[in-house]
């Protein structure tokens, strides 16, 4: 955690030195800015995420994984996302992926589907485990909604359903609300054997995401490692996801 900690902060650095900076202008004449070598593709960072969980799912009991950014908007469904379906892509892997953000779901609108009966209508009582389950022939990968119903959130719940539809898959992967906003994601990584902690380069306060370590240690989470999410050039790329 400490490199993580170190980038946020010299990123902050960096921010407030560009803000006393005035800008330059090259003069015609200047040699030309040397095109920099192209990034690593999503695709690629995915798959050194998916390489790190499965170093750790032979090592240790691993299955069941929540991913959870430390504030809104720092990438943790697209993060989520894109860690499902580099397992998915594994010959013969079976992977769940759950949304257990009811506060701001948003996994329809990324993977492009339809919406259904999901995570809410099993807390109302008005659907089972077994029938919340869609499967997504073309990323072979199975997906547990949101569920349209407005319901109390009840953290135990969910890591019950969880506990029903888990042992069906390799892995399970669950998509939670940011940890400093609300308790869910604090009460359901009781529930899972693994945490991923979304942090953004550019947007985490260094504050935040220290507290966000915090609340998880308090309840005993194992934090596998953080993804550092929306890299810039000053990031090391040792670090872009680090496990």
């Amino acid at each position: 955690m400490s490199k993580i900690y170190e980038a946020l902060k010299r990123a902050e650095r960096e921010r407030e030195l560009a803000r006393d900076e005035a800008p330059v202008t090259r003069p015609p004449s200047a040699s030309p800015t040397p095109t920099p070598p192209p990034e690593p593709s999503d695709d690629d960072d995915y798959r050194r995420l998916r390489a790190s969980v499965i170093f750790h799912a032979t090592s240790s009991e691993l299955h069941t994984i929540l991913v959870a950014s430390v504030r809104h908007g720092e990438g943790a469904t697209r993060t989520a996302v894109g860690l499902a379906k580099a397992l998915a892509a594994e010959k013969g892997s079976r992977v769940l992926l759950v949304e257990a953000n009811l506060r701001s779901p948003s996994l329809t609108r990324v993977l492009g589907l339809n919406g259904g009966p999901g995570v809410a209508d099993f807390l109302s009582g008005h659907a089972s485990a077994e029938t919340l389950v869609t499967r997504i022939d073309g990323l072979n990968l199975s997906v547990v909604h949101a569920g349209s119903r407005t319901v109390v959130v009840d953290g135990e719940a969910i890591g019950n359903l969880i506990a029903q539809l888990a042992p069906q898959f390799d892995f399970t992967i669950i998509d939670a609300p940011p940890v400093n906003h609300y308790a869910d994601a604090s009460v359901l990584s009781g529930k899972v054997e693994g945490v991923v902690l979304v942090v953004a380069a550019d947007q985490t306060p260094v504050a935040d995401a220290e507290a966000a370590k915090r609340n998880l240690d308090r309840v005993g989470a194992r934090i596998l490692g953080v993804v550092l999410n929306r890299r810039r050039l000053y990031v090391p790329a040792t670090i872009q996801a680090l496990l």
